[in-house]
């Protein structure tokens, strides 16, 4: 379960200054109400249409539309799709509540559903929509006049310049999302969130050195003082991140651990599957096979069972279960599954294609089919650079000539 559906709902009753007895009535104890707020219930249609009508209707507000077509219903319908991710419902459905609460007059609404529109369309793999939305929010008047809209606005932004492999942009968006974060009082999510782009851009980027440095002057204080226990989690598992790509296998075990003993799949299962889906990636690439890891690997599968996989989630197992294979040197094995990730790879971001082609070249050197091997290593410098990670593609060449020299299978 999610706690988009749940946040909204309980936004919309407190905006119109109703208990959860009154929105309840008649027929819904405030014990239910209770539940759907915090995640701990789903809601279905029957429901859904009762809370968006009784909403519509409060005393002393404004009357609202509270049937199938006004933005109440349609929000929290589209909130709902989000927890479910059935993220092209989701889309379809925020678009249509951003259009009716615009039709209503209720501009903060429509902010809001934009953004929920362009996260579903960044889930979706939609970079360049996701780019296009998100730099018109920022330049939004709204935004420009509220630090937290705008630095939502442009922590999409740079996740999205980061997902299209336009990494200089993906950092510069997130280094404004940080500065916006710092403008005015936000909450601590938003606050985290702008830190998290800024982090995730800086590393994919090549540039660990200022990532770790960022994160043991902002993320690390943040981790330790918030008070919510997913937020901490997912700042630990960032520094983890930055700690495995600066070479220190430790620290990022470390925090990795940190963060499993916080994320726990009761509280978000979804985040328990990306978590432990992205940590068997880190511990992967820096050379560790052993059981944890491959615990990491089961764990995100479970977990994606139970919310479903989207593409992009089972080309990462297959991605992951190819490079275990490669560790454990099973490389024809290794082979197999990494071509079956490189043939969708109009699926991934440039830079995690890379890291694709990458495996798969160093797989088939090892089987010592050197002229396929360099073709992948070139494929890998070329995305790398495409992406703006020059370090990444400097190391890919100096690996590309190291094969060159010595086409023969490694000892």
């Amino acid at each position: 379960m999610g706690k988009t559906f749940g946040k909204r709902l309980r936004t919309n009753r407190q905006e119109r200054l109703l208990s959860r007895r009154d929105l309840g009535e008649p027929g819904l104890a405030e014990r239910e109400v209770s539940l759907l707020e915090s995640g701990r219930r789903e809601p279905g249609q029957q429901m859904l249409s009762h809370l968006a009508a009784r909403l519509a209707s409060a005393p002393g507000c404004p009357p609202r539309p509270g049937g199938p077509n006004g933005a109440l219903y349609l929000g929290l319908c589209a909130s709902q799709a989000w927890d479910e991710r059935s993220y092209f419902e989701c889309l379809e459905t925020a678009v249509a509540a951003a259009g009716a609460a615009r039709a209503e007059g209720d501009g903060e609404d429509w902010f809001e559903l934009s953004l929920l529109a362009g996260n579903a369309r960044l889930k979706l793999g939609h970079y360049r929509f996701c780019i296009r939305q998100a730099s018109a929010l920022a330049r939004h008047p709204q935004a420009r006049g509220r630090a937290e809209l705008r630095a939502r606005a442009l922590e999409l932004l740079a996740r999205a310049c980061q997902g299209a492999g336009r990494l200089p942009a993906a950092v510069r968006h997130g280094r404004e999302a940080v500065d916006s974060a710092q403008e005015g009082p936000v909450p601590a999510e938003v606050s985290l969130a702008a830190c998290l782009s800024l982090a995730a851009a800086l590393t994919e980027s090549g540039r660990v050195s200022q990532a770790w440095e960022y994160c043991r002057v902002m993320l690390l204080p943040l981790a330790e003082a918030v008070p919510d226990t997913l937020l901490a989690g997912k700042a630990f598992w960032a520094v983890g991140n930055v700690a495995f790509r600066r070479g220190d296998a430790a620290a990022g075990v470390r925090y990795h651990q940190r963060a499993a003993a916080l994320l726990s799949p009761r509280l978000d299962v979804g985040l328990w599957a990306s978590f432990n889906k992205a940590s068997a990636s880190m511990r992967l690439a820096s050379g560790l096979h052993d059981e944890q890891t491959f615990t990491c690997i089961r764990r995100a599968e479970a977990a994606l069972a139970v919310v479903g996989a989207s593409p992009g989630d089972a080309l990462d197992i297959i991605h992951a279960h190819g490079r275990w294979q490669h560790l454990n040197g099973n490389y024809a094995r290794a082979v197999d599954l990494l071509s079956e990730v490189w043939d969708a790879r109009g699926l991934l971001s440039p830079q995690t294609a890379a890291e694709v082609a990458l495996q798969l070249g160093l797989s088939l050197g090892r089987l010592g089919q050197a002229e396929a091997a360099g073709r992948h290593l070139e494929e890998s410098e070329s995305l790398f650079r495409l992406a703006g990670a020059p370090d990444r593609s400097g190391h890919v060449r100096t690996l590309a000539d190291a094969l060159a020299e010595h086409p023969g299978p490694a000892r």
